[in-house]
C-alpha cells in the first residue's frame, strides 16, 4: 500500500469518527435545563418528604408535658435518724407562675432566652448568631435554643446532637407554643429544669442551696440559680463557689442590659453576702458506706416508682473519727513510706457496721477498699489456721519445730526475720507470727478443715487450696476479716456485718424491709474461742501487734502481704471490732510498712478516740 493510500484511509477513519460524535451530541437549551431542574427538585423533595415522615414517625406526643417521670428518691438515715444523703431525682414543690419571684424569671429569661416573649418557639436569628460564633471558635461556645426548645429536649428528647433530634426539637417547640401560653411554658420549664446535685426545679434548688423557699430568694441568689442552667456541675455554688459567683455576675449584667434591674440594684446585689445552707433537704454527704448501702436497695425494693427511706447502722461520729485519723496518718507517712491510701471498717458485736471508710477521699475515688479490694491478708490469715487447729483438738502448748522448710515443688517459706527458734509452743508461734510453724500446722490440720472453719467464720471469698494459704496468699476483703475476728471475740457466735436496719415507703410509712432479730449462730466451741481470744490478746501485749497496747483491752493480729504491698491490723476492743489496711491501689510495694507498724498504731488511735463515745456492749 502506497503512502497516498495510507493517508486516504486515515482521513476516512477521522471523518467517520466525527460523524459518530455528532450523532450523539446534545444541544443544551434553556428548556432542557428547566427539565433537569424540575427532575432534581422532584428527587430532593421526595427525599426530604421521606425524611420528614421518618422524623414525624416517632415524634413524642406533647400530651405528656405535665406528667412527671423521675427515678426513685432514696433517703439514707444514720443510726440517729439523721439524713446522711439522698439518691435519685429530687423535685421540689410545683410552683406556679405567679409564685415564682419576678427577679428569678427575669434572670432566667435574660441569660437563656431574652426574646422569649416575642418568638414562636424558635429564634432563627439566635440560631444563626450561635452558628457563626461556633464556626469562628471552632467549637461549641454558644447555644441558639430557646427556652421552649430546651423544654422540648428536657421532657421529650435525648441530649444527642443529631439532625433528627434538632428537627424534632423545632417541631415540638412550635407545637408547644400553639398549645400553651408563654407563662405556662416558663412555669413548666422552671419546675423541670436540672439544677445540679440531683435537683430538678427551682423550688428544690432554692431549698437545697440556700435553705429557702423559692419565693424568698434574693436577686443574687436568683442569678446563681439561673446561672446553673448552662452547666449545673461546673457552676455549682457548693463545688465551685468562685465560678458560680462569676456566672451570677454575668447573669446580673444581662439583667441590667435588658432593663430588668438598674445599676444600684446590681451593686447592692453583688455586695450582699450569700450564705449556702444545705440542711433543708439534707446535705448530699455521700461516702463509701452510703454507696454500699444504696447498691443493696434493689435487692429489697422492686417497685421503681416508690420513694423510700433507709435507716442504717452508720454512726456519724465514729465514722468521722475513723476518716480523719486515717487521713492524718497518710498525710504524715504517705510520701515517705509510699502509702497512697487505706481503709477502715468498724463493726459492733451485733454486726452493725458503724463506720466504713473505703478510702481517704470518696470524691476522688469511690472504689471501696473495705468491700471491693480483695487482697492477700498476709499473716492476718494465720488466725484462721490456728482456729481450725484448736477446733481439731490442738492445745496452745503443743510444740512444732521452727525450722527451714522446702517442699517438693521448690517452695521454701521463710520467716519474717529469717531466723529459726527450734521447738516452740503454738501460742508462742502465733504471737511471734512464725511462718514455718503456720505452714506445718496447716499441713497437719488439713486444708479442707481450714477452708471449712474459715467459711464458718464469715470468709466468702474463694481460698487457694495449697499450703501458701497459711501465709495469707488467698485474696479476701477487709469486711470478711472483720467478720472472722469479730466472731472469735464474740465467743464463737457468728458476726454477720450489716448496714440496713429498715426500709420504709417514704409516702405511707409502710415498712418494706426490717432487719429481724435473730439468734446468733454458734460456729466455734467455747474452748476454741477462749484459746484464740487469749492468742489475740497476747499478740497485742507482747507480740507483733504490741503497738496497739492501750489503757483498755485491745486484741488482734497483724498482717503484711508479700513485698510490703499491703499492711493490716484486724482485732477488737471490748466495744467494737476494727479492721485497718494501708497500701496502694496499683499493688505497688510500700516502703517497708508492715502490719505491726502504722496500721496497728492507726487502729489503736481510732479505738482510743471512740472509747468514751460508744456505750459498752
Amino acid at each position: 500500500m502506497s503512502l497516498f493510500d495510507w493517508r486516504k484511509k486515515i482521513e476516512k477513519t477521522r471523518k467517520l469518527s466525527v460523524e459518530k460524535k455528532s450523532k450523539f451530541k446534545i444541544e443544551f437549551t434553556p428548556l432542557i435545563f428547566l427539565k433537569w431542574v424540575i427532575i432534581a427538585g422532584i428527587w430532593v423533595g421526595t427525599i426530604f418528604a421521606a425524611y420528614l415522615l421518618y422524623i414525624f414517625h416517632d415524634l413524642p406526643s406533647i400530651d405528656t408535658l405535665e406528667e412527671l417521670k423521675r427515678s426513685r428518691k432514696v433517703t439514707i438515715l444514720d443510726n440517729q435518724d439523721r439524713v446522711i444523703t439522698t439518691y435519685g431525682d429530687i423535685y421540689g414543690r410545683y410552683v406556679y407562675y405567679y409564685e415564682i419571684p419576678r427577679n428569678l424569671k427575669n434572670a432566667v429569661i435574660s441569660i437563656e432566652d431574652r426574646k422569649f416573649f416575642d418568638h414562636w418557639g424558635v429564634n432563627v436569628w439566635s440560631i444563626v448568631r450561635a452558628a457563626i460564633a461556633n464556626l469562628r471558635a471552632g467549637r461549641t461556645v454558644q447555644g441558639g435554643s430557646t427556652i421552649t426548645q430546651q423544654l422540648s429536649k428536657v421532657v421529650f428528647l435525648s441530649h444527642k446532637r443529631t439532625l433528627k433530634r434538632k428537627l424534632q426539637e423545632v417541631l415540638l417547640s412550635v407545637e408547644l407554643e400553639q398549645r400553651y401560653t408563654k407563662q405556662q411554658l416558663l412555669s413548666i420549664y422552671l419546675n423541670r429544669i436540672y439544677l445540679g446535685a440531683g435537683l430538678y426545679g427551682v423550688d428544690a434548688a432554692a431549698k437545697y442551696y440556700f435553705g429557702k423557699n423559692v419565693q424568698d430568694l434574693s436577686i443574687y441568689e436568683s442569678a446563681i440559680i439561673a446561672g446553673l442552667i448552662k452547666a449545673p456541675s461546673r457552676y455549682s455554688p457548693i463545688a465551685n463557689p468562685e465560678l458560680a459567683g462569676n456566672r451570677a455576675y454575668q447573669v446580673l449584667t444581662r439583667m441590667l442590659e435588658e432593663g430588668y434591674i438598674n445599676k444600684a440594684q446590681l451593686e447592692h446585689a453583688t455586695l450582699t453576702p450569700v450564705r449556702l445552707n444545705t440542711e433543708m433537704l439534707g446535705a448530699k454527704n455521700r461516702n463509701h458506706f452510703t454507696e454500699w448501702v444504696y447498691e443493696q436497695v434493689e435487692d429489697y425494693v422492686l417497685e421503681e416508682d416508690k420513694d423510700i427511706v433507709v435507716k442504717t447502722t452508720y454512726d456519724k461520729n465514729i465514722d468521722n473519727i475513723a476518716l480523719s485519723t486515717l487521713r492524718e496518718q497518710i498525710d504524715k507517712i504517705g510520701k515517705e513510706r509510699k502509702v497512697q491510701d487505706g481503709a477502715v471498717v468498724i463493726v459492733d458485736f451485733e454486726g452493725k457496721i458503724l463506720s466504713m471508710v473505703g478510702g481517704k477521699n470518696f470524691k476522688k475515688s469511690s472504689f471501696n477498699r473495705v468491700t471491693q479490694a480483695s487482697r492477700p491478708p498476709g499473716s492476718a490469715f494465720k488466725t484462721l489456721v490456728y482456729t481450725a487447729a484448736m477446733e481439731k483438738g490442738y492445745s496452745p502448748y503443743d510444740e512444732i519445730e521452727d525450722k527451714e522448710l522446702e517442699f517438693a515443688n521448690g517452695w521454701s517459706p521463710k520467716n519474717f526475720n529469717k531466723n529459726h527458734l527450734g521447738y516452740i509452743t503454738l501460742e508462742e508461734a502465733f504471737v511471734k507470727s512464725i511462718n514455718t510453724v503456720a505452714v506445718q500446722l496447716a499441713d497437719q490440720v488439713g486444708l479442707a478443715n481450714i477452708v471449712r472453719v474459715s467459711k464458718g467464720l464469715g470468709i466468702k471469698s474463694s481460698l487457694n487450696y495449697d499450703l501458701s494459704m497459711a501465709l495469707g496468699s488467698s485474696s479476701v476483703t477487709l469486711l470478711e476479716l472483720a467478720s472472722a475476728y469479730g466472731t472469735i471475740g464474740n465467743y464463737g457466735y457468728l458476726i454477720e456485718p450489716y448496714g440496713i436496719m429498715y426500709i420504709r415507703n417514704a409516702a405511707t410509712g409502710e415498712f418494706i424491709y426490717m432487719k429481724s432479730a435473730t439468734y446468733p449462730k454458734k460456729v466455734l466451741s467455747d474452748r476454741t474461742a477462749e484459746i484464740m481470744q487469749g492468742f489475740l490478746a497476747a499478740t497485742v501485749q507482747y507480740g507483733t501487734a504490741r503497738n496497739a497496747r492501750s489503757h483498755f483491752n485491745i486484741s488482734g493480729k497483724t498482717g503484711t502481704s508479700q513485698d510490703f504491698r499491703d499492711a493490716l491490723f484486724v482485732g477488737y476492743s471490748d466495744r467494737v471490732i476494727i479492721g485497718v489496711r494501708l497500701g496502694n491501689d496499683d499493688y505497688s510495694p510500700t516502703k517497708f510498712v508492715s502490719g505491726g507498724t502504722y496500721p496497728t498504731i492507726l487502729a489503736r488511735d481510732i479505738l482510743r478516740k471512740i472509747e468514751n463515745q460508744y456505750s459498752p456492749r
